[in-house]
């Protein structure tokens, strides 16, 4: 085989493994995001800690382990209340349970048509479109969960 030959089918061949990586990588976080969008919707909160799935009488057990083993919340704890009370329009319950939840939340519903977007350029034979300013939706939901939580922890 003529080395001049190898190169171009090295490069599309290497292009092809890449494009099935990133189809692989957004159509999870594509899953991931309706996913938990949707069981915000079909869950139920009851009270101040009690969370149910869809059909279920017995609660779920509490997860912050930051709560469990040294008794003050984690920066994420009631992020799954407040979604739930989110997509049922209860915004002041959102709040008292997460303040932050509200920038986490429109992230988690943002991915929905971006990874859209990109699972769709990859389809069409595109790199799927990369910058560091689309890490500013990130860190804009990463910083409301650290002020809310800061903020929790000295009592203001």
């Amino acid at each position: 085989m003529n080395v001049e030959m190898a190169q171009p089918e090295a490069r599309a061949i290497k292009r092809a493994v890449q494009l099935r990586r990133d189809l692989i990588f957004h159509v999870v976080l594509l899953a991931v995001a309706i996913a938990v969008l949707a069981m915000s919707f079909v869950m139920r909160s009851v009270g101040e800690e009690l969370v149910y799935l869809p059909g279920s009488y017995i609660p779920l057990p509490p997860s912050c382990a930051s709560r469990q083993l040294f008794g003050i919340d984690c920066p994420g704890c009631g992020l799954t209340r407040s979604f739930i009370a989110i997509s049922s329009g209860q915004w002041q319950r959102a709040w008292h349970f997460n303040p932050g939840s509200f920038f986490v939340y429109l992230f988690v519903l943002g991915q929905i048509p971006w990874r859209g977007y990109q699972i769709w350029r990859i389809l069409t034979n595109r790199f799927p479109v990369f910058s560091i300013w689309l890490f500013v939706p990130l860190g804009i939901a990463a910083g409301s969960l650290l002020l809310q939580w800061i903020l929790k922890l000295i009592g203001i």
